[in-house]
């Protein structure tokens, strides 16, 4: 799986995922995005925030 970065929102199936954000595509899905500029691979510091964000959503992670 690779790590995305969407940079408009995306309808995948029944999925929404919303522009700026981070999310998880097979190889295959990912040359698709890629090839109709909707996303690009993510970098280091945007998979590490959406992390922290996804753990503080979830309530694993103290508010800091």
């Amino acid at each position: 799986m690779a790590k995305l970065f969407s940079k408009t929102k995306i309808i995948r199936g029944e999925e929404v995922i919303p522009a700026r954000t981070v999310f998880e595509a097979t190889p295959s899905e990912a040359k698709q995005f890629d090839a109709l500029k909707s996303a690009r691979p993510a970098t280091a510091d945007e998979v590490k925030a959406h992390a922290e964000a996804q753990a503080k959503a979830d309530g694993t992670t103290f508010a800091g």
